[in-house]
C-alpha cells in the first residue's frame, strides 16, 4: 500500500471525524431550544411560561441558575439575521433594553460576590466596590451576536456551563415560536419572545424572579 494512499485515507478519516464532531456540536446547540422540558409554569397574568430541564419549580431553577457563581458571563443579543435587521432599521430598542437589563442583573449578582471577596481580603468599602466593578467589566461580555463558531462553542459546552453562564435573547428572527423563559441545561438561560417588547418584559420578569431590580437602581 503506497504512502500516498495512506495519506489520502488518513485525511479522509480526519475530515469525516471533523464533520461528525461539528454536526454533533451543532445538534447540541439546537437542542437548547426544544419544548419537551419536564418542568413548566405560567407567570400569572403575563402570558409567559417558565420552563426547566430539571423536575420541580422552574422559577426556582431560574433563580438558582442566576445566583450560582460563574467565572464568566456571555449575553447573546440574537442571530445574524436580527443584527442585520437592527442595523438596517434601527428598530431594536426593546431588544437593547432587554440586553441592558439582563446584563445589569448578572453584573449586580457577580459584583456582589466580588465585593464580599474584596472585603474579606481587607479592602475598605470604596476599594471593594472598585475591585468588584473591575471584575464584572472583565468577566461579563454582553455585546455578542450569534456566529457559527459561537454556536459550536455552545454546543460543545465551552460556553454555557457551571463556570460560564450563557444568556440568549431569542426573538422572531432568531426562531422564537412562543413567549417563554427557560433553563435548557446547567449554566444556560434563554429568553424567547415573539416580539422585542415582550423580550424586554421577560428581562424584567427575570429580575422579579431573582428579587433584583436594575430599573430602580
Amino acid at each position: 500500500m503506497s504512502k500516498r494512499y495512506l495519506l489520502v485515507t488518513f485525511v479522509f478519516i480526519l475530515l469525516l471525524l471533523g464533520g461528525f464532531l461539528i454536526d454533533s456540536w451543532y445538534s447540541a446547540y439546537t437542542s437548547l431550544f426544544r419544548s419537551d422540558f419536564p418542568s413548566k409554569a405560567m407567570i400569572q397574568n403575563e402570558g409567559v411560561r417558565v420552563e426547566g430541564y430539571l423536575p420541580g419549580d422552574p422559577l426556582d431553577l431560574v433563580n438558582a441558575t442566576l445566583y450560582h457563581h460563574y467565572e464568566r458571563v456571555t449575553v447573546i443579543l440574537g442571530s445574524g439575521d436580527t443584527k442585520d435587521y437592527c442595523d438596517r432599521t434601527g428598530k431594536c430598542q426593546f431588544r437593547t433594553l432587554a440586553a441592558v437589563e439582563i446584563s445589569c442583573l448578572v453584573g449586580k449578582l457577580m459584583g456582589s460576590y466580588y465585593y464580599e471577596t474584596a472585603r474579606e481580603m481587607g479592602y475598605n468599602d470604596s476599594a471593594a466596590r472598585k475591585f468588584a466593578l473591575d471584575q464584572v467589566s472583565r468577566r461579563v461580555n454582553s455585546g455578542n451576536w450569534l456566529t457559527f463558531s459561537l454556536k459550536l462553542a455552545i454546543g460543545r459546552g465551552e460556553i454555557g456551563n457551571e463556570k460560564h453562564l450563557l444568556i440568549i435573547l431569542r426573538g422572531p428572527l432568531d426562531g422564537a415560536v412562543e413567549n417563554r423563559i427557560y433553563v435548557p441545561r446547567k449554566g444556560v438561560l434563554v429568553l424567547e419572545a415573539l416580539d422585542d417588547r415582550t423580550l424586554y418584559r421577560e428581562a424584567l420578569l427575570v429580575e422579579g424572579i431573582t428579587g433584583i431590580s436594575c430599573s430602580k437602581g
